[in-house]
Protein backbone atom coordinates (compact mmCIF):
# COMPACT_ATOMS: atom_id res chain seq x y z
CA UNK A 1 0.00 0.00 0.00
CA UNK A 2 1.17 3.46 -0.82
CA UNK A 3 1.51 6.00 1.75
CA UNK A 4 -0.22 9.49 1.25
CA UNK A 5 2.15 11.91 0.44
CA UNK A 6 2.04 13.90 3.77
CA UNK A 7 3.18 10.56 5.59
CA UNK A 8 5.94 10.11 3.65
CA UNK A 9 6.97 13.89 4.59
CA UNK A 10 6.50 12.98 8.11
CA UNK A 11 8.77 10.10 7.67
CA UNK A 12 10.94 12.25 5.63
CA UNK A 13 11.48 14.23 8.18
CA UNK A 14 12.08 11.61 10.82
CA UNK A 15 14.79 10.77 8.61
CA UNK A 16 16.28 13.79 8.20
CA UNK A 17 16.01 15.30 11.53
CA UNK A 18 15.96 11.92 14.19
CA UNK A 19 17.80 9.22 12.82
CA UNK A 20 18.37 7.45 16.07
CA UNK A 21 15.78 4.38 17.61
CA UNK A 22 13.73 5.44 19.66
CA UNK A 23 13.55 9.15 18.98
CA UNK A 24 9.99 10.75 19.82
CA UNK A 25 8.41 13.90 17.60
CA UNK A 26 5.90 16.00 19.77
CA UNK A 27 2.42 16.88 17.65
CA UNK A 28 3.96 20.66 18.17
CA UNK A 29 6.99 19.99 16.32
CA UNK A 30 5.17 18.78 13.56
CA UNK A 31 2.59 21.47 13.40
CA UNK A 32 5.71 23.84 13.69
CA UNK A 33 7.33 22.01 10.89
CA UNK A 34 3.96 21.24 8.59
CA UNK A 35 1.53 23.73 9.67
CA UNK A 36 -1.38 23.06 12.23
CA UNK A 37 -2.78 21.39 8.83
CA UNK A 38 -5.85 18.76 9.34
CA UNK A 39 -3.84 16.54 6.72
CA UNK A 40 -0.74 16.03 9.24
CA UNK A 41 -3.45 14.39 11.81
CA UNK A 42 -5.06 11.79 9.30
CA UNK A 43 -1.08 10.95 7.80
CA UNK A 44 0.20 10.38 11.58
CA UNK A 45 -3.20 7.91 11.83
CA UNK A 46 -2.44 6.53 8.51
CA UNK A 47 1.09 5.80 9.79
CA UNK A 48 0.01 4.32 13.59
CA UNK A 49 -2.37 2.07 11.62
CA UNK A 50 0.05 0.66 9.29
CA UNK A 51 2.42 -0.13 12.25
CA UNK A 52 5.42 3.09 10.66
CA UNK A 53 4.92 4.61 14.44
CA UNK A 54 3.32 4.32 17.81
CA UNK A 55 1.83 6.73 20.02
CA UNK A 56 2.98 6.56 22.97
CA UNK A 57 0.90 9.55 24.41
CA UNK A 58 -1.43 12.27 22.61
CA UNK A 59 1.20 14.78 21.93
CA UNK A 60 4.10 12.47 20.88
CA UNK A 61 5.05 9.80 17.85
CA UNK A 62 7.46 7.69 17.88
CA UNK A 63 8.79 4.91 15.00
CA UNK A 64 7.99 1.41 15.32
CA UNK A 65 10.93 -1.45 14.29
CA UNK A 66 9.02 -1.53 11.09
CA UNK A 67 9.12 2.44 10.70
CA UNK A 68 12.54 2.91 11.61
CA UNK A 69 13.85 0.16 9.00
CA UNK A 70 11.79 1.88 6.18
CA UNK A 71 13.06 5.39 7.21
CA UNK A 72 16.49 4.43 6.93
CA UNK A 73 15.38 2.46 3.45
CA UNK A 74 12.88 4.93 2.40
CA UNK A 75 11.44 1.89 1.93
CA UNK A 76 7.74 4.01 2.29
CA UNK A 77 7.73 5.91 -1.54
CA UNK A 78 6.62 3.59 -3.97
CA UNK A 79 9.34 1.75 -5.40
CA UNK A 80 11.80 1.67 -2.46
CA UNK A 81 12.83 5.55 -2.20
CA UNK A 82 13.66 8.36 -4.69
Amino acid sequence: MELDETACEILDYFRDTHRRPGARVTMATLDAHFGADPLVIVAVSELTHLGYVTAPDAGTIEPTDRGFDAIHRRAYRGSGGE
